[in-house]
C-alpha cells in the first residue's frame, strides 16, 4: 500500500514546558497506529514526516528536543525521559492506539529512535531508523566555548549520561578540513566518524543494545552517505540483532545510490537549515528522492504490522 488514500488530516500544535511538537492524524475516527517522529541534529520539529504518516493513516507526533525554547539549546545529554513523556502524551490521545506505538527517526534521530526503543521495550513496538548510527555519539555543541571542554554524551537516561563514542583526537588534516568548512566549502565529515569507530573500547561500550527492542526493526542506509558511514552502521545493527537472536523481524535496506538525505519522500528536496548546506551529504537529490520513494512502502508495511 502506498498510504496515499487519506487526504484530510488534522494538526495539533503542542507547546508545553515539557513537550514541543505537533500531532498529525487522519480526520477519520481513531484510534490509529501511532508513531513518535524524532528529527536529527537540525533541532526542528519534523512536522513534514508526521504529515506524510498521517496521510498514510497514522497518528504521528513529531517532537523537537533541543534548539527550540523552552528546550535545551544544544544536543547535550538530552534525557530519554523527555521522549517517554512524549509517548505518554501520545498514548492519551483519542487519535492514537497506545498498543501500537512505534518510533521513526533519521540521522541522529535514527540513533535516538534505536536508543529509545531499547530503553523502553515494553512501550515501543517497532522502529524505523533512516541513516542511523549503531552507537551513541558525543555531543556537538553549537557554542565553540562548550566544545573546548571535555566531551559529553548527547543523551542521558535515569540521570546518567549514556556511554558514547568520542571523536578521535584531531589531526592536521582535520584542522584544514574545519577551516574549509568554516569558510563555506561543502565538507564530508564521514572520515571523522570512520576514524572514531576505530576506538574499539569506546565503540563496545557505546553500542546501542538493539537486541532489547521489543519489536521489528527497519534500518535504511545510503551507499553514498558522506556525513557518516550509515551503511557500516546499518550492517553493525543487524549483525548485533542476529548475534543475539532477536525474535522479531529486522532488516537493513541499503540504497546504493542514496546519500545522507535518504528519508521519507520529499526529504532530499526540502530546504535545509542555514549552515547545513555546507555539510556534504553524498548522493544527489534525484537519487535520494527515488530511493526514498522506493523505501516508503517497506516503512509503511512495518508500521502497519505492529500489534
Amino acid at each position: 500500500m502506498s498510504g496515499a488514500g487519506v487526504t484530510d488530516i488534522v494538526s495539533v500544535r503542542v507547546s508545553q514546558p515539557d513537550l514541543v511538537g505537533v500531532l498529525c492524524a487522519p480526520t477519520t475516527p481513531g484510534p490509529h497506529p501511532a508513531v513518535l517522529v524524532v528529527g536529527g541534529s537540525e533541532g526542528a520539529v519534523p512536522a513534514f514526516a508526521a504529515g506524510l504518516l498521517a496521510r498514510a493513516g497514522f497518528a504521528a507526533l513529531a517532537v523537537a528536543y533541543f534548539g527550540t525554547a523552552p528546550l535545551p539549546s544544544d544536543l547535550i545529554e538530552i534525557p530519554l525521559e523527555y521522549f517517554a513523556g512524549a509517548l505518554d502524551w501520545l498514548s492519551r490521545r483519542p487519535e492514537a492506539d497506545p498498543g501500537r506505538l512505534s518510533v521513526l527517526g533519521r540521522s541522529r534521530g535514527g540513533e535516538l529512535a534505536l536508543l529509545l526503543a531499547a530503553a523502553l521495550p515494553d512501550r515501543v513496538r517497532g522502529v524505523v531508523a533512516y541513516v542511523p548510527s549503531s552507537v551513541a555519539w558525543q555531543a556537538t555543541p553549537s557554542d565553540p566555548r562548550l566544545a573546548m571542554g571535555a566531551p559529553r554524551s548527547s543523551w542521558s537516561h535515569g540521570g546518567t549520561p549514556v556511554p558514547f563514542v568520542p571523536m578521535a583526537p584531531p589531526t592536521p588534516a582535520d584542522g584544514e578540513m574545519f577551516t574549509a568548512f568554516v569558510r563555506g566549502r561543502p565538507t564530508a565529515f564521514r572520515p571523522l566518524f570512520e576514524r572514531a569507530m576505530s576506538q574499539e573500547a569506546a565503540v563496545a561500550v557505546a553500542a546501542i543494545p538493539v537486541e532489547r527492542i521489543g519489536g521489528p526493526v527497519l534500518v535504511l542506509s545510503g551507499g553514498r552517505d558522506q556525513l557518516w558511514p550509515s551503511e557500516l552502521f546499518g550492517s553493525l545493527i543487524v549483525d548485533r540483532l542476529s548475534r543475539h537472536g532477536h525474535r522479531y523481524p529486522y532488516e537493513h535496506v541499503l540504497m546504493p545510490e542514496a546519500g545522507h538525505l535518504l528519508g521519507v519522500p520529499g526529504t532530499a528536496s526540502r530546504p535545509r537549515r542555514a549552515g547545513f548546506d555546507r555539510l556534504l551529504m553524498g548522493g544527489a537529490v534525484a537519487s535520494d528522492e527515488q530511493a526514498s520513494r522506493e523505501c516508503w512502502p517497506r516503512v509503511l508495511d512495518l508500521l502497519r504490522s505492529l500489534s
